[in-house]
Parts: C-alpha cells; sequence; structure tokens
C-alpha cells in the first residue's frame, strides 16, 4: 500500500469516526479537485494526510495546531475549500473574526452553493458588523433552498440588526406562504412593526392570526397589551374580557388585568385581579416569588404597600403551604412591618420543612434579639455553630445574648472568636468590637474596653451607635470627657434627633459644667421619646437643680421614680432630702 493509499485511508476513517466535520465539507474538497489534479499523486497524499491531521487536532481541542495544519493545507493545495472553512471555524471561535471572514469569504467564492459555507459567511459577515452583506448571502440562500424555513429566519433577524425592518417583513411574508400562518411568525411580524410605529399593522397581525387560532387566550393576551400600549384602554378591556370567556381559569388573565388597571389608575381592581391570580394553583409559585420580589423596593418606596405584600404572602401560603419558600417570604416581609413574633413563627415553619438555608438561621437569631429572648439565642446559636462552625454572624449573636446574662468573659470569648472569621465586613466588624467595648466594660475593664471602641472606629469610622456607648461610657467615668464630648456631638451630626444619642451629650455636657447647654439637648431627648426614660427623667432633675430650679428637679426626680424603672443609687434621697448627691 503506497503513501497516497494510506493517507486516503485515513481520511475515509476520520470521516467515519467522526461527526464534527461536515458530510457537505468533505464533499466540497473533492468539488476542487480541478485545480488538485495538477498535484501529483504523492501531493495529494500529502495535502489529505495533512487534512486528516488538522481535522484530528481539532477534534482533541488543540485549535492553535489545527490552525496552523489547515493554513499549511492551503499552502500546499491554495484552491482547498474545505480547509479554508475549517480553518474560518477556527478563527470564528477564537474570536478573530477579520481572519475568520477572509477565509470563509475565499471558501464561499470556491463554492456558492454550498450552504455551509454561505451560512459559514453570513456569520462571518455579522461577527464584522456587516449585516446588509450577510443578508444578501441569506437571500440567496433562500433562493438556492426556498424550503429551509431556518434560512427564512436566519434572513429575517439580520435583516432586522441592519436596520432594514421592512425586509425582514418580507422574509416572513414569504416564509409564511411556505408553511402558512403560525404563531411565531405572526408574532415577530407584530413586534417589527411596533418598532417601526406601525401599530395598524402589528394589531392587523395578530387579528389576522387569531382568524386562524381564535382559541389562543394568550394571543388575544398581546392584542390587549397592544391595544394598551396604543392607549386604547377600551378596546385593551374588551380584548381581556374575551381572554377570560376562552380560558377563564388563565392565571396569567389575572396578571395581565392587574397590570391593565393599574396604569390607568384604578389600584384597588388591580389589587383584586392581582390577588385572584395569586389564590391561583395554576399559576407557578416561581412567578408569585418573582412577583413579590418586586415589592421589596415598591415597599422601600411606598410603605403603605407593606400590608398589600403580607396579604398577597397570606393568599400565596394558602395555595402553597407546603413549601418553605413561602414562609421565607412572609417572615421577611412579617419582619419589615416589626411584626417579630409571627415573623418568627414563619421561619420555624420553614424549618420544620426542611429549609436548611443559613439565611433561615441567621434571620432567626436577628429576631430572637429583637425580642430579647437571649435564652433562644443561646440555645440555637450552640446547634448553628455546629452546622456553621465558620459563620461570624452566629458568634456575634452568642456574644450579645451572653452580655444580657451577664455572663461577660464568655461573651468576651465568643466575641473574640468570631472577629477572627470576618472577611471584608466592615460594619460587622466593627460590631464585634464594639460588643467588647461593652463586655469589657462591664468587668470595668477600661484599658481594654476604651481600645475596643477605638479598634471599632477603625473598621467603621460612622458608627454613631459605637460612637454614642464609648462617649457614655467615658462621661460615666469622668474620664477624657473633651473626647466624649466630640464623639457624641458626631453622633448626633449622624443620627440626629434620637433622644439616647441627645441623652448622653447633654449628660456629657453636665458633666463639663455647662449646663444651660446640657438641659438644651436633655429637653430634646424628653421631647424625642425618653420622656418615660428613668435614666434621662432623672439626669434633666440633676440638671435643673445646678440650674438652681430645686422644685423642678425634685418633680423630675419623682417622675423618674413613677417610671418603675431603676434610676441611680442616690435617686431615693435626691427625693427625701430635696437635693443633688452624685
Amino acid at each position: 500500500m503506497n503513501l497516497y493509499r494510506i493517507a486516503f485511508c485515513l481520511c475515509i476513517l476520520a470521516v467515519a469516526s467522526c461527526k464534527s466535520t461536515q458530510t457537505t465539507t468533505i464533499q466540497s474538497s473533492s468539488k476542487s479537485s480541478s485545480a488538485t489534479r495538477k498535484l501529483t499523486d504523492a501531493q495529494q497524499a500529502d495535502v489529505m494526510y495533512t487534512f486528516y491531521n488538522a481535522n484530528k487536532e481539532k477534534i482533541i481541542g488543540n485549535l492553535t495546531n489545527s490552525a496552523a495544519l489547515f493554513a499549511e493545507v492551503i499552502r500546499k493545495d491554495p484552491s482547498n475549500a474545505a480547509a479554508m472553512y475549517e480553518l474560518a471555524g477556527i478563527y470564528l471561535e477564537q474570536g478573530k473574526n477579520s481572519d475568520a471572514l477572509f477565509y470563509s469569504r475565499s471558501a464561499y467564492q470556491m463554492d456558492p452553493k454550498n450552504e455551509w459555507y454561505a451560512l459559514q459567511l453570513s456569520q462571518a459577515l455579522q461577527k464584522n458588523g456587516k449585516f446588509s452583506e450577510s443578508a444578501q448571502i441569506l437571500d440567496q440562500l433562500v433562493k438556492n433552498y426556498p424550503d429551509r424555513a431556518d434560512f427564512y429566519y436566519e434572513l429575517a433577524a439580520v435583516s432586522i440588526l441592519a436596520n432594514k425592518p421592512q425586509e425582514a417583513i418580507k422574509a416572513y411574508d414569504k416564509l409564511e406562504e411556505k408553511i402558512g400562518i403560525t404563531k411565531d411568525v405572526s408574532v415577530q411580524k407584530q413586534r417589527i412593526y411596533q418598532r417601526m410605529g406601525k401599530n395598524d399593522k402589528a394589531v392587523a397581525e395578530l387579528q389576522k392570526y387569531l382568524l386562524a387560532f381564535p382559541e389562543d387566550a394568550q394571543a388575544y393576551g398581546m392584542l390587549a397589551e397592544l391595544y394598551q400600549s396604543m392607549g386604547d384602554n377600551q378596546k385593551a378591556l374588551e380584548t381581556y374580557n374575551k381572554v377570560k370567556e376562552i380560558d377563564p381559569d388563565n392565571p396569567f388573565t389575572h396578571l395581565s388585568l392587574a397590570n391593565y388597571y393599574r396604569n390607568i389608575g384604578e389600584k384597588e381592581k388591580s389589587l383584586d385581579e392581582l390577588k385572584m391570580a395569586f389564590g391561583n394553583k395554576n399559576l407557578d409559585l416561581e412567578t408569585k416569588i418573582s412577583i413579590l420580589s418586586s415589592y421589596d423596593a415598591l415597599v422601600d418606596m411606598h410603605p403603605e404597600m407593606l400590608e398589600q405584600a403580607l396579604d398577597m404572602c397570606r393568599i400565596m401560603i394558602e395555595a402553597h403551604p407546603n413549601d418553605a419558600r413561602v414562609h421565607i417570604i412572609y417572615g421577611d416581609f412579617l419582619t419589615r412591618a416589626t411584626q417579630f413574633e409571627k415573623a418568627r413563627e414563619e421561619f420555624r415553619i420553614a424549618q420544620k420543612m426542611g429549609s436548611n438555608d443559613f439565611a433561615v438561621v441567621q434571620q432567626l437569631l436577628f429576631l430572637h434579639s429583637q425580642l430579647n429572648d437571649w435564652d433562644a439565642i443561646l440555645s440555637e446559636s450552640g446547634e448553628a455553630l455546629a452546622d456553621y462552625p465558620d459563620q461570624p454572624v452566629i458568634y456575634y449573636f452568642r456574644g450579645v445574648a451572653l452580655s444580657q446574662k451577664k455572663r461577660y468573659e464568655e461573651a468576651i470569648t465568643s466575641f473574640q472568636s468570631g472577629v477572627k472569621l470576618v472577611v471584608d465586613n466592615n460594619n460587622l466588624e466593627a460590631q464585634f468590637y464594639a460588643g467588647l467595648g461593652d463586655a469589657y466594660n462591664e468587668l470595668k475593664d477600661y484599658v481594654r474596653s476604651d481600645s475596643s471602641y477605638e479598634r471599632a472606629l477603625v473598621s467603621n469610622p460612622k458608627d454613631a451607635f459605637v460612637m454614642n456607648n464609648y462617649s457614655y461610657y467615658l462621661s460615666l467615668r469622668g474620664d477624657r470627657l473633651a473626647k466624649a464630648e466630640e464623639l457624641s456631638k458626631r453622633s448626633n451630626e449622624l443620627v440626629p434627633n434620637t433622644s439616647s444619642f441627645e441623652d448622653t451629650y447633654g449628660w456629657i455636657l453636665y458633666k463639663m459644667g455647662k449646663y444651660g447647654d446640657a438641659k438644651t439637648w436633655i429637653e430634646k431627648s424628653l421631647a424625642h421619646g425618653s420622656d418615660k426614660s428613668a435614666v434621662v427623667l432623672e439626669h434633666f432633675g440633676d440638671v435643673l437643680y445646678k440650674l438652681g430650679d430645686t422644685n423642678r428637679a425634685i418633680e423630675y426626680w419623682q417622675k423618674a421614680k413613677d417610671t418603675g424603672e431603676p434610676g441611680s443609687e442616690f435617686l431615693e434621697k435626691k427625693i427625701h432630702e430635696k437635693k443633688l448627691f452624685e
């Protein structure tokens, strides 16, 4: 068996064993035989052998090697259209679009009736932004292969890219002549007419389709939306009612009507339609969840929408009571409504249904903290750490709960363990150090307490709550009052009209002997909601006493006692002896 026969057999095996090379490609290779006849038998065998190796390299993914070998085939046989086609395909895959265009055009010019060469050239032209020329190639393909529906679709799509919408319409019209009226073609033509601003023709296309398929509720819905976009609300409503007649149980009809009524300002009717859609078990849960997700942003802009979101959640739960996701979503909205106990119930239901999402665990810990249920945090955080030992937020909530239970040494251990796990979250890191500052302060380890607060403010220089706590504890100790005043003033600038911050600032001013200013700030605190706080009322009494208003001072000390909250150790003595003790 000579070299030519060996190479020929190898090529036959390549074709038989791999479908990656199109049959038409191999056939085209033979069509260029008029040029290869000038090659000797040995040269022909060498070309075929190189082609085989190029194809083999392509199959195993070595595109660079494959491209080099196909280029070698072309150098040896400049009329080898198949090699040009294959090389162009590699260049397209590698994003070398100008090179791909050169070789695909060369292959096409050698065999313009080869559909694969034509399609590849069309693709290469599109990659190079030459949409009009691509459309010309496809137009010729349609003429060569008038029964290939896919060519009409491709021609229409490229005509749109070439900004020739009327040519796209013509392509669809020709296709319609071949295959009859179809929904896909009618919808495409309707959309093109809409983009052209020819709404009357867009309407006519859908109406023509509906004459052929009068039971297609979805198409009626599209026609109704079209009427609505044109401002013809009456026809839109009539068409929506037609949809109801055809398919009364279709939930998407209710969604469309909800959108229709919302657009014309009839909010109550819109909500009624939306509720009917949500109560329909035929509306998939994913769609309902997607709609409810949009309420997140709506509630931020319009807080009154929160109650509507809660209603939708309740309806969704009635339709899908055994899906954990609906309880999680309901729990999220209940949390936003500060209905913490109900929210906690929903998240616990989700857990019982098997939800092992860490977000559920985290939300439950947050809700326990809002409900001051420190025992629940201690119990559940211990279990959570077994499953999620690398989640710092669990250590944080556990540390807070331990501090609330006055187990400060254990709280410090939890905070120290958790802060080591924080990555790229300055706010959370600041909260850990603030927790350490609070715990060390309770243990009267003021050096570590102050150091922790300072570290918290390095992580988050705008944390007003850390500033407030730090400055307040400094004032109680009478230590670095200028620093305390600076921090407290800044916290009030960052979060104005916060009663606890205002009381802190007033108290620091009191400790600095600035009694008039202290009175002004503590009055602000009382006006902003602290008028039932024993601490603030007692502070105000102390300020009044320093200002010489003894009778009012005694009045406010008595108010502090009447709250039932604990005051300072001197409160009873102040009231009884009618003078200030510190």
